[in-house]
C-alpha cells in the first residue's frame, strides 16, 4: 500500500484532501458507495486523474473493513493507536480494538444504523493486506512516516582562530574518549566548565578545537547546538525544539515529527543507535534540558559546555567533568601573539605584561584587547594598557554584547535568585582576596546553613570558586563586575550594614587569635566590636591561632584600609585596632615591611579619630617598626612623641613602655648613659604601675646593656631577674631571647656548660612558643657556643637557623650565612 502514503505525502498539508478525503472515504466505502467519491476526485483541481487513481488505492484498502463499523482516527501522517494489536499493511498499520457496542454510532461521514456484523472468513496473509483472523471491533488506519532521508550532518562551527594552549584539558579530553573506546557500551559525555564555568573563558573555543581535532572519529556526523541557556534576550532553547532540530538534521520530516517530548527523544535515539557521532550541546542552563538529548548509546559522544557545573549530569548520567581555569600568562601571551603578529609585540612587551596582568588570564578580555588593537593598529600598546588600568571592567564594556565582558557576565545573573542577587554583589565589595564561611555568614547577615546554600548556588553558577578549605575566591574581573552591581541594585544601607558586619568579625576574630599568640600583650586595648559573630572559629591554642592569622592576614590588612578610608567615621577604630591585632604576629613572622605599612596607615586613622590610646599605641608600634629597619632616629622621635603623649594621659604603664623603648634608641645611637637612665626610669615607672610586662623587659634592656659596656656581673643579675619576670607573665618569647642572651654573657665568663644549658632552654621554650624566629635565633646562639667549643653540631644548627631566617626574609640570614662560610 506504498501508493496510499504517495498520495498522501502528495497532498499538500494545507489542502482540505488529507482529513476530509480520507474520512469520506472510509465512510462510502462502509457503505459500498464509493463512486461519487472517485467522481469529487477526478473533478478536483489538485489531484487528477494519478490521484484518482491513488485514491482507488485507498478506497480498496477501506474496504477490509466493509460492513463493519469503521472509525477513522486519521490527522495527516499521525494517528492514534488505540491498541497494540496492529498489522501492518504496506505503509498504513491497522489496529484493531474492541467497541463499546456491535453497532457504532458513528463513522467519518455520519452516523449510520443498523451495519451488519459480519465475519471475515479469510485468515493469514491476502496479498499485500495481513488480517489476524477475525475482525472484531474498530479498524484505526495510522499512516506511517516514510523512513529518514540517510543524512550525515556537519554542524560544527568554525574553530575559533585565536584558541591557544589548554593542553590539560585537551588531553583530558583525549583520555575521555579513549577510554570510552576502550569500554564497551561506555559514554563518552563530558562536561565542560571555567573556574565554575565563568561566562567568557572560553568553553565553546576548547569545545570546539577540540571536535575539530577529532573529527575523523566521528565519520556519522557531528550534530551541534547553542541551548541559549545564557543569553542576553533569549530563552533558554526547550528540549523538545532541539530534538526537532536535530532531527531534521537527520533526514526527518519536521511535519511528521511528534509533539511529545518522550516520543522525539526516543525517535532521535533510535537513528543515532550505534552511529559514531559526535554531539556538542553548546551554552546549556540545567541538566533537565541536556538530559532528553543524551543518545542512548556509547557510540556517540557528547561534549557539554555551561556555565552551571551540571552535578546531576555528573552523578546520574556518568558525564565527566573537565575543569577550565583561566589562561596560564604564556598562553594569554601566545593569543596576542596569534593576534597582533611578533612585531607589534616584540617592540612593546612592557605594556603586553602588563595588558595580560589586567586581564588575569581571561580570554574574552584578551580577545576584547586584541580586536581593539587590530582596529587601531597605530595605537601604541601602553595606551590600551593604560586605559585598561584605569578603567577597569569598563575598559572592557563595547556596543555589541558578545564582545563585552560586563555584558556576557550579566547572563550568569539572570538565573539567580534575587537573595543569591544580593550575595554576590555583597561579595564583590568584601575586603580582602578570599572568604572563609564563618566571614561569609556576618558578610550576609544569613544563617551558616543559608550562607552555605547560597554560595553552593552561586558556585554552580561560576561565579565564584571554593577552594580545598572552603574559601570562596572570584576572578578580579568577576569580582569588579559583582562590585558594580552591589553600587548600582543595593541601598548603601545595605552595603554599610554588611560591611559593619564583616568588619567587627575580623575585629574580633584578630583579637581572639592574637590573645592566643605566645607574646605577652605590653598594653591592654579594649577589643569590642559591636557585632558579635555568629559564627566563629575555634581559635584553643598558638598553633590554631598563627594557622588562622595566616590564613586571613591580607583580608584583616584589607578590611583595615577599606576602613581607614572615612566611608563611616565609627570605622576608623577599626582602621587602627584591626592593625594593632596583627602587630604581634608580624612581628614574630619578622615580616617588618607589611607591618610598618599598615601601622603607618593605623597611625592616621587614630591622629584622625583623636582618641589619646590609639595614638599612643600607634606611634609604640610605629616606632618598634621603623627601628626594625635601622631607620633609629625616626623611630626615637616616634617614641618621644608616644612619651609624651602616655604622660598627658596619665598612663603609667604607657609610659614604662615608651621610657624603655627610648632607652633602646639611645643605646643604638651610642648615648649609653642616657640610655641607662631611661632604662631606669622605665623600672620605677613599671614598679608604680604594677606593670609586671613592663618591668620584666626593664631588666632585660638593662642586663644587655650591661652586656655591651662589659660589665658582666651586673648583667647576669639583671637577666636572670627577667627571665623569672618573664617566665611568670607567660612571655615565652622574651624568655627565650633572655635565656640566648644569657648563653652570650656565660660564655664571655667561661662558663662554656652553663652557656651551651642557656642556650638549650632558649631553643626549648622558643619552640613551645611556636615562633620561628625566636627558634632561628636561638639555633644561631646554640650554633656559637658549640663552634666556640669545637664542636661540629654548630653547623647543622646554624642551617637550621639560616633556613628559618630565609624563609621569614628576615636580615639575619645574611649573618648566619656569613658565619657557614668561615
Amino acid at each position: 500500500m506504498a501508493e496510499v502514503y504517495r498520495f498522501l505525502r502528495d497532498v499538500p498539508p494545507t489542502d482540505a484532501y488529507p482529513s476530509t478525503i480520507l474520512e469520506r472515504a472510509i465512510g462510502l466505502a462502509c457503505l459500498g458507495d464509493w463512486a461519487p467519491l472517485l467522481d469529487a476526485l477526478r473533478d478536483g483541481d489538485d489531484c487528477g486523474a494519478a490521484a484518482a487513481h491513488n485514491a482507488v488505492t485507498l478506497i480498496q484498502l477501506a474496504q477490509v473493513g466493509e460492513s463493519v463499523g469503521v472509525t477513522s482516527m486519521v490527522d495527516g501522517a499521525n494517528a492514534t493507536l488505540v491498541s497494540p494489536l496492529a498489522e501492518t499493511i504496506g505503509g498504513v498499520s491497522v489496529v484493531v480494538s474492541e467497541p463499546e457496542y456491535s453497532t457504532p454510532e458513528s463513522i467519518a461521514v455520519g452516523k449510520y444504523e443498523d451495519v451488519p456484523r459480519v465475519r471475515n472468513a479469510v485468515s493469514g496473509p491476502v496479498g499485500g493486506v495481513a488480517q489476524a483472523g477475525v475482525v472484531h471491533g474498530d479498524v484505526n488506519l495510522s499512516l506511517l512516516s516514510s523512513p529518514p532521508v540517510s543524512v550525515v550532518p556537519r554542524q560544527l562551527p568554525a574553530a575559533r582562530e585565536l584558541f591557544t594552549g589548554r593542553v590539560t584539558e585537551l588531553d583530558e579530553l583525549d583520555r575521555i574518549l579513549a577510554a570510552a573506546d576502550s569500554s564497551v557500551g561506555m559514554s563518552a559525555t563530558a562536561v565542560i566548565s571555567a573556574i565554575g564555568g565563568a561566562g567568557g573563558v572560553g568553553k565553546t573555543w576548547l569545545a570546539l578545537a577540540w571536535a575539530h581535532r577529532h573529527v575523523e572519529r566521528f565519520p556519522d556526523g557531528q550534530l551541534f547546538i547553542d541551548l541559549r541557556g545564557f543569553s542576553p534576550m533569549d530563552e533558554p532553547v526547550a528540549p523538545a525544539e532541539a530534538l526537532r532540530g536535530f532531527l531534521t538534521s537527520l533526514g526527518a520530516d519536521r511535519k511528521d515529527l511528534p509533539t511529545d517530548l518522550g516520543a522525539l527523544a526516543g525517535l532521535y535515539r533510535s537513528l543515532v543507535t550505534d552511529k559514531r557521532m559526535l554531539v556538542v550541546l553548546d551554552n546549556a542552563a540545567t541538566t533537565e534540558q541536556v538530559v532528553p538529548l543524551l543518545p542512548g548509546t556509547g557510540s556517540c559522544t557528547v561534549l557539554v559546555t555551561s556555565r552551571h557545573r551540571l552535578t546531576g549530569l555528573v552523578v546520574n548520567h556518568g558525564a565527566r567533568p573537565v575543569s577550565l581555569g583561566v589562561l596560564s600568562d604564556v598562553e594569554a601571551h601566545a593569543l596576542l601573539t596569534a593576534s597582533l603578529g611578533v612585531e607589534r609585540i616584540v617592540g612593546e612587551e612592557h605594556a603586553v605584561a602588563t595588558l595580560i596582568r589586567l586581564c588575569g588570564g581571561f580570554p574574552l578580555a584578551l580577545g576584547v584587547i586584541a580586536a581593539r588593537a587590530r582596529i587601531r593598529p597605530h595605537q601604541p600598546l601602553d595606551e590600551l594598557a593604560a586605559e585598561l588600568r584605569e578603567f577597569g571592567l569598563d575598559a572592557l564594556d563595547d556596543d555589541d554584547p558578545a564582545a563585552s565582558l560586563p555584558a556576557v557576565l550579566s547572563w550568569s545573573l539572570r538565573h539567580l535568585t534575587s537573595e543569591q542577587s544580593v550575595v554576590f554583589g555583597l561579595l564583590g565589595i568584601a575586603p580582602g582576596s578570599d572568604l572563609s564561611l564563618p566571614a561569609a555568614v556576618s558578610l550576609t547577615g544569613l544563617s551558616p546553613a543559608r550562607t552555605r546554600k547560597v554560595l553552593h548556588a552561586l558556585e554552580n553558577a561560576s561565579l565564584i570558586n571554593r577552594n580545598a578549605g572552603g574559601r570562596c575566591t572570584m576572578h578580579d574581573l568577576i569580582r569588579s563586575y559583582a562590585a558594580t552591581t552591589a553600587h548600582h541594585d543595593l541601598a548603601e544601607s545595605v552595603r554599610t550594614a554588611s560591611l559593619r558586619r564583616l568588619l567587627d568579625y575580623y575585629l574580633h576574630c584578630a583579637d581572639l587569635a592574637d590573645g592566643q599568640l605566645p607574646v605577652a600583650r605590653g598594653n591592654s586595648v579594649r577589643v569590642a566590636p559591636e557585632h558579635q559573630p555568629a559564627e566563629v572559629p575555634k581559635l584553643t591554642g598558638s598553633a590554631e591561632a598563627v594557622a588562622w592569622l595566616e590564613a586571613e592576614q591580607v583580608n584583616v590588612i584589607a578590611a583595615a584600609e577599606l576602613a581607614a578610608e572615612g566611608a563611616d567615621r565609627a570605622w576608623l577604630v577599626h582602621a587602627w585596632q584591626l592593625p594593632y591585632t596583627l602587630s604581634r604576629f608580624f612581628w614574630l613572622r619578622a615580616d617588618r615591611s607589611t607591618w610598618l605599612r599598615t601601622t603607618e596607615t593605623a597611625l592616621k586613622a587614630a591622629t584622625e579619630l583623636g582618641d589619646p590610646e590609639a595614638k599612643f599605641v600607634m606611634l609604640f608600634n610605629s616606632g618598634i617598626a621603623l627601628a626594625q629597619f635601622g631607620r633609629v632616629d625616626e623611630s626615637l622621635a616616634r617614641h618621644r612623641e608616644a612619651l609624651e603623649v602616655a604622660r598627658a594621659s596619665g598612663d603609667a604603664n604607657a609610659q614604662a613602655r615608651a621610657l624603655t623603648t627610648v632607652a633602646d634608641m639611645l643605646q643604638g645611637l651610642g648615648r649609653v648613659d642616657e640610655s641607662e637612665a631611661s632604662y631606669r626610669e622605665a623600672l620605677e615607672v613599671s614598679r608604680l604601675a604594677g606593670s609586671r610586662w613592663a618591668e620584666a623587659n626593664a631588666h632585660h634592656n638593662l642586663g644587655l646593656l650591661h652586656l655591651a659596656t662589659r660589665r658582666y656581673g651586673e648583667a647576669e643579675t639583671w637577666l636572670s631577674t627577667a627571665v623569672d619576670m618573664y617566665r611568670e607573665v607567660g612571655e615565652q618569647c622574651g624568655e627565650s631571647t633572655c635565656h640566648a642572651d644569657l648563653a652570650m654573657l656565660q660564655l664571655e665568663l667561661g662558663e662554656h656548660e652553663g652557656a651551651v644549658t642557656s642556650a638549650r632552654t632558649a631553643l626549648s621554650v622558643a619552640s613551645a612558643a611556636a615562633s620561628p624566629y625566636h627558634l632561628a635565633v636561638a639555633h644561631d646562639r646554640l650554633a656559637i657556643v658549640l663552634k666556640r667549643q669545637g664542636l661540629s653540631d654548630a653547623v647543622a644548627h646554624w642551617q637550621r637557623a639560616l633556613a628559618l631566617f630565609t624563609g621569614l626574609n628576615a636580615p639575619e640570614a645574611d649573618q648566619v650565612r656569613a658565619r657557614l662560610v668561615r
